[in-house]
């Protein structure tokens, strides 16, 4: 994934606001603003940058459900939200298949007569803290940079009280927001993977096969 350094983030947002130098409260107020920007699009769609694949171990629970085939996600590190799940990995066998689950209260549910000791999660990533300090993540996603910028400086221009001049920007952000979204809505349906459900050739298995 193309990515820009924050700080360089940080730098287009000072030219974008023409200061010529950011005050302590300045860096606050952006970072914090990164994050709540970056924390609204996270999920408004499936970024073809932010997917992963991951596998997770099934195991029963009591508490706060009671389960017999579940994985806990509420907590995961490597994973937010759940897209899909399959009984192998689809990216390394072709015989792998969609399973049936229900997200209930952080976990995902496999039917009770379910056999799977283990499934592969396709989701996407946990947001992590942008910022430059120690701890946080320096790399911001490229694709959201020109969003994250004008829609940051929509709140400092709202917050000192140019409320026309925050509506223009705010709308400049949604704008480079939806071309990003356009974009990542055109590379998913190119790499969408499909399924045969026919038994042609396949002996009454699905195969996996992508386009």
């Amino acid at each position: 994934m193309r990515t820009i350094d924050f700080t360089a983030l940080e730098k287009r947002f000072q030219m974008a606001a023409g200061l010529a130098t950011l005050t302590e409260v300045d860096e606050f107020f952006f970072k914090q603003a990164v994050n709540t920007r970056a924390d609204l699009v996270w999920s408004r769609i499936k970024w073809p940058e932010l997917q992963t694949l991951v596998e997770k171990t099934v195991a029963a629970t009591t508490s706060p459900i009671a389960a017999d085939k579940a994985v806990q996600i509420d907590n995961a590190v490597d994973i937010q939200d759940v897209f899909k799940v399959y009984n192998k990995n689809p990216l390394t066998d072709r015989s792998a298949i969609l399973i049936d689950f229900q997200l209930i209260n952080g976990y995902v549910v496999l039917p009770a007569n379910s056999t799977q000791s283990s499934i592969f999660i396709m989701g996407n990533l946990v947001r992590p803290e942008y910022g430059k300090e120690s701890g946080d993540e320096q790399n911001v996603p490229m694709f959201l940079m020109n969003y994250l910028v004008a829609g940051c400086l929509s709140d400092f221009l709202r917050g000192d009280g140019q409320t026309e001049k925050a509506m223009q920007e705010e709308q400049r952000a949604e704008e480079y927001l939806a071309l990003e979204m356009d974009k990542a809505e055109r590379i998913e349906s190119q790499n969408k993977i499909t399924f045969n459900t026919y038994p042609s050739y396949s002996f009454g298995v699905n195969i996996l096969t992508t386009t």
